[in-house]
């Protein structure tokens, strides 16, 4: 007993015990209309994998096939799941990383739950508002129109955007006014630079240069609570490649996390 006590003080002293990373779980999540199996995600997969890592990439409520069957909020059941997964390969440390609306969801997940490695926010879709097409103004007026009359639970087709190789475009949706207005409330959980500020884990954070979707560093990024091992970059790409940039960045700070 009296070993078992001395070996306590002594992990005290000197702080938790750096993780391995065969025993961290990295959940990576796709964009709006994406799925785990995209092309400009392959890349990053690999190198995250290659580099020891445990990788779950689960298929979110925002995926080609799926959207926008929960609310955001709803939706981070199966990131949930994607750590249960990980849970049973043996990690017993997650971070969660995230491409373009993957991104606002990592944040918003950091935003709610202690105890993770870390986030990683590459490309994050920007907050509602920030790019409102009059259509997209009109859907969401729609939907407003609808929750205020008692109808927020119908399934209605919308008009929405998303960001792709050629800008924003526009996108036909069908979900109920109160699952796309969780995705466009202005105050919502979709809101990146609100979920910036209650981070509780380190965050790395990449945008491109040529990603006219990304707000200042100074927007976002520097509203995240201080952390020795926040870190912010700024890469030459567009949109969908910045997670093929920035893999090697990725692994690169997975493993100072890893340390700490």
């Amino acid at each position: 007993m009296k070993h078992i006590v001395l070996l306590l003080f002594a992990w005290l002293a000197l702080g938790p015990i750096a993780a391995r990373a065969d025993s961290v779980g990295v959940v990576l999540i796709h964009g709006k209309q994406g799925s785990p199996d995209a092309p400009h995600l392959a890349y990053i997969s690999q190198q995250i994998e290659h580099a020891g890592f445990l990788l779950d990439r689960p298929t979110m409520c925002w995926s080609r096939t799926r959207i926008f069957d929960r609310t955001i909020a709803d939706c981070m059941a199966d990131i949930d799941a994607s750590i249960g997964r990980l849970k049973s390969r043996g990690a017993i440390a997650f971070v969660i990383v995230g491409h373009s609306l993957g991104g606002v969801g990592a944040l918003y997940y950091g935003a709610q739950h202690d105890g993770l490695k870390g986030i990683a926010a590459l490309a994050p879709a920007p907050p509602p508002g920030v790019v409102r097409r009059p259509d997209v103004a009109a859907s969401i007026q729609k939907a407003q129109t609808l929750i205020a009359g008692g109808h927020g639970d119908e399934f209605q087709s919308f008009t929405d955007s998303n960001s792709g190789p050629r800008g924003v475009v526009t996108i036909e949706v069908r979900a109920t006014p109160n699952i796309f207005m969780s995705f466009n409330e202005m105050r919502g959980p979709a809101n990146l630079v609100n979920d910036a500020t209650q981070q509780k884990a380190p965050v790395l954070w990449v945008s491109g240069t040529r990603d006219s979707s990304q707000l200042p560093r100074s927007a976002a990024f520097d509203r995240v609570p201080a952390n020795p091992l926040n870190r912010y970059l700024l890469i030459d790409a567009g949109h969908l490649d910045t997670p093929e940039a920035a893999a090697n960045a990725v692994v690169a700070w997975l493993k100072d996390v890893t340390q700490h």
